[in-house]
């Protein structure tokens, strides 16, 4: 065996270099995670819902004052006019989940002071807007890679559509759960830090 690897030293460099290689990269992006917590505060976003059969009777936009939600209300006066419908999302880094909290949009329009309203499905939550969480992770959208300067030559590179919570070399990709929502389309609202 050994007179094997004396004699195929470069055969033998060829074919565990990758295999280390591989075992580097896998240890340095897992490893990092498995030690430290989860982000710990669920993240509040918006996304959008195209759908062209059904026009809304309201048109919605959200917003934080005084750490609670509160939505802008609008009624579309243009039926003609395709508008996406907006959609109030929650990522739970803890659990790795999405879901959507439903706004009650005929209730929310009843209840405007002002041209906003608080939201009855949100009112115990208190909303933190910074753009970096109070333990460190901030919201990373859609990042393009290059193909190397050959590969760039060729149009060679990639884009990775998804979006993450990062805190240094640590995250937590969101997952696509729901086919029909544009993920590239998200909007940070905030952070929810009581509930």
């Amino acid at each position: 065996m050994k007179n094997f690897i004396k004699e195929n030293l470069v055969l033998v460099v060829g074919l565990t270099l990758p295999i280390l290689l591989i075992f580097i990269f896998f240890a340095s992006t897992v490893i990092p995670q498995l030690m430290s917590p989860p982000p710990q505060y669920e993240m509040l976003f918006t996304t959008k819902q195209y759908d062209y059969q059904n026009k809304p009777d309201y048109l919605i936009d959200f917003l934080v004052k005084n750490q609670k939600l509160m939505v802008k209300v609008n009624k579309n006066e243009n039926k003609d006019r395709s508008d996406d419908l907006t959609r109030l999302m929650v990522y739970d880094a803890k659990t790795d989940s999405v879901r959507e909290i439903t706004v009650d949009i005929s209730k929310a329009a009843a209840s405007v002071v002002d041209g906003v309203a608080v939201l009855q499905e949100t009112e115990n939550m208190m909303i933190d807007t910074a753009m970096v969480s109070p333990d460190g992770y901030r919201l990373d959208g859609p990042s393009y890679g290059g193909g190397g300067m050959v590969g760039g030559l060729f149009g060679a590179g990639y884009r990775d559509n998804g979006f993450r919570l990062r805190k240094g070399s640590i995250g937590y990709k969101i997952p696509n759960t729901q086919q029909h929502y544009y993920y590239n389309q998200v909007k940070f609202v905030g952070w929810v830090i009581k509930k």
